[in-house]
């Protein structure tokens, strides 16, 4: 009889434990699991704040970039209407002294124009009095 109670007693044992050690270990991942979901959303609502944070700074800047955009757009304007009432007509000096270099410049070219055309007149007089006439001979190098 002794050998029917201790296999009793060994299956009761081998019963009784597997199931206890699988329970522990799964409760100890469920309390794991359980500290993990409360930090993402933490996370993700700091975030979404620093992003509002940026947002709004973001905000101020490009309000303040427009109204220097339309302040430079009212120089530019103010800058058009003076011009168009008082033309720029005074030259400082240095302008004048480029401009009587370019004159000159001009007066140089008319004198050059008239001498090749004098040259060319002066061809042509001289092919029409050689028609008849043979060219010279040069001696050839």
């Amino acid at each position: 009889m002794a050998k029917k109670g201790e296999n009793i007693v060994k299956i009761q044992v081998e019963a009784k434990n597997p199931p206890r050690i699988r329970l522990k270990k799964r409760r100890v991942k469920a309390k794991k699991k359980a500290a993990r979901r409360p930090l993402i959303p933490k996370a993700l609502i700091t975030n979404f704040v620093a992003l509002q944070k940026v947002q709004a700074d973001l905000s101020l800047k490009l309000d303040a970039l427009t109204k220097q955009i339309s302040e430079l757009l009212k120089l530019f304007e103010t800058t058009a209407k003076t011009f168009a009432e008082n033309p720029a007509v005074l030259t400082s000096e240095r302008d004048k002294e480029f401009l009587d270099k370019i004159n000159q410049l001009l007066e140089q070219d008319k004198v050059i124009a008239k001498g090749v055309v004098y040259i060319e007149d002066r061809i042509d007089a001289i092919e029409k009095s050689a028609v008849g006439k043979p060219l010279p001979s040069f001696p050839r190098v």
